[in-house]
């Protein structure tokens, strides 16, 4: 049946039963006339007739089943067929085409498949449904643009590889480059390729993004070319794959101590020793330290990697790279890019933007791991330590200042308090007035503060339902886990397993490895 045709009409239903009429009802895709004596299909396609019977009336209603349904997105067209009753006119393939290229389906459409699908529906007096008679063309998304390598910079720990697992390769540091030479160029963004549905619409394309690249004074950035070179011998930092500078090389063989005092250089450092506690370590580029840091503060604008470890609570470090350790036993480190824990992580707290990435056979244990990307650790927790707390997909920044607002909180609420029990419930005055205005702010902002990063103009929903906990050991109950906003705890031992954020409900869900 076409669109806009009577399908039904009820010309004189006493005639038939007096003493019960019927009635039309209206089904899905149909619509009754105001005098509610016929049915007007909406749509082309096959009449489907059902009737309900009550003791005053009988409601006849016709419901239709569409010949032609598009996809939400207009990618895909499909039909319904209904086998040719005897003595009605038969649907030919150029009739059904005619009918679609009608409604607008212009992309993918071919008269032989047409007539495929009506012969089998006639020879095997089958119906069928939502068979796909076209298909539009998908919009090919441009790539981002990225930096290829001129020198060789050896592996960068914590990529992931084809086969899913992740190189823990050491870092190759302190890469020598000379006076002009090329350092990498900066391979452009490409627009991609418009797609189009099957009404013949253009579909967007994606392009891709176009990488910034931040140099220092010892490198200069050629825009149109996307030529990087140096403007000095010296040696190569990379930071977060996309800042790039030279330095000199400073090379410390023994300890940082009383002989040294603390360093502040604008070159890479090479430390053979230990730092002391109660010393610092500034450094412009790379810093690579063979021993310990013990209680120290570290302040690095490049890459870290300490062949030791990080221990005691007054450590502090600070990384705008990556930073690659053994293990670290109390105090905290915030680095930008990604981190590498190679051994363990106890009783402190590790904060980066990038991944978090730990070898299978790592032990974390009471320590705080919180990662603006992905997170991936071997053992955690233990039968008697304090439990330890797992986030990924957090901006430490964005949780820092929730932290910062607790604590802003609980002083304006002490403060309200000690108001409250000097003058009373009974006592308004502009200063009460003015601490329950913070404190009502403050519960606002925490409550929608989003912890997802680079969610300032979204949710940031996209991002996060890529993100996941890895868990390749053993992770006992109690351990907290948080993605983005999500959180939960375990309540019974795990073992190798993977948890992310469910599509739909967008609560932490896990699968087995």
């Amino acid at each position: 049946m076409r669109a806009g045709k009577a399908l039904v009409q009820l010309k004189n239903p006493g005639a038939i039963c007096p003493a019960k009429p019927f009635e039309l009802m209206n089904g899905e895709h149909t619509l009754l006339s105001e005098d509610k004596k016929t049915l007007l299909t909406e749509v082309d396609g096959y009449p489907v007739l059902s009737q309900k019977t009550t003791r005053e009336v009988d409601l006849i209603a016709v419901s239709m089943i569409p010949l032609l349904s598009l996809s939400e997105d207009k990618m895909q067209a499909d039909i319904s067929l209904f086998p040719p009753v005897n003595d009605c006119p038969e649907l030919t393939g150029k009739i059904l085409f005619d009918i679609l290229t009608e409604k607008g389906i212009r992309i993918g459409l071919e008269l032989e498949n047409l007539e495929n699908l009506l012969a089998r529906c006639k020879n095997e007096k089958v119906i069928l449904r939502n068979e796909t008679i076209a298909r539009g063309l998908l919009p090919i998304n441009g790539k981002d643009s990225f930096l290829r390598f001129a020198i060789e910079i050896g592996p960068l720990p914590g990529k992931m590889m084809g086969n899913g697992k992740i190189d823990f390769r050491e870092r190759k540091m302190f890469v020598g480059v000379k006076k002009k030479q090329i350092i990498a160029t900066r391979i452009a963004a490409t627009n991609g390729t418009p797609g189009v549905n099957v009404l013949g619409e253009e579909v967007p394309q994606t392009p891709g993004k176009n990488l910034p690249v931040v140099i220092s004074d010892d490198t200069e950035f050629d825009e149109e070319s996307g030529i990087i070179r140096a403007t000095r011998r010296g040696i190569l930092s990379l930071v977060n794959e996309n800042s790039i500078k030279v330095c000199a090389k400073q090379v410390i063989s023994g300890n940082i101590d009383y002989s040294t005092g603390n360093i502040e250089s604008q070159d890479a450092v090479e430390i053979g020793g230990t730092i002391l506690p109660g010393f610092k370590v500034t450094t412009h580029g790379d810093l690579l330290l063979g021993g310990n840091a013990r209680s120290a503060a570290i302040n690095c604008h490049g890459n870290l990697v300490v062949k030791g470890g990080i221990i005691g609570k007054q450590c502090d470090i600070n990384v705008q790279g990556d930073a690659d350790f053994n293990f670290m036993e109390q105090g905290r480190l915030r680095a930008n890019g990604k981190t590498i824990i190679r051994k363990q992580a106890y009783y402190c707290k590790i904060m980066a933007d990038g991944d978090i990435h730990c070898k299978e056979n790592s032990q974390i244990m009471a320590a705080v791991l919180m990662s603006g990307a992905n997170l991936s650790v071997g053992n955690v927790g233990s039968p008697k330590s304090p439990p330890a707390r797992l986030a990924a997909g957090v901006s430490p920044d964005h949780y820092l200042r929730y932290l910062e607002m607790q604590y802003q909180l609980r002083s304006i609420e002490q403060e309200r308090l000690t108001f409250l029990q000097r003058h009373g419930m009974n006592k308004k005055t502009a200063l009460r007035e003015s601490l329950e205005e913070s404190i009502n702010t403050l519960y606002h902002e925490m409550a929608t503060l989003n912890l997802i990063p680079n969610s300032a103009d979204d949710s940031g929903l996209e991002y996060i339902q890529k993100i996941t906990i890895t868990v390749k050991g053993t992770i006992f109950s109690g351990t907290e886990l948080q993605i983005g906003n999500a959180t939960t705890t375990i309540h019974k031992h795990l073992r190798a397993v993977c948890f992310s954020l469910d599509k739909y409900t967008l609560a932490l869900t896990r699968t087995s490895l």
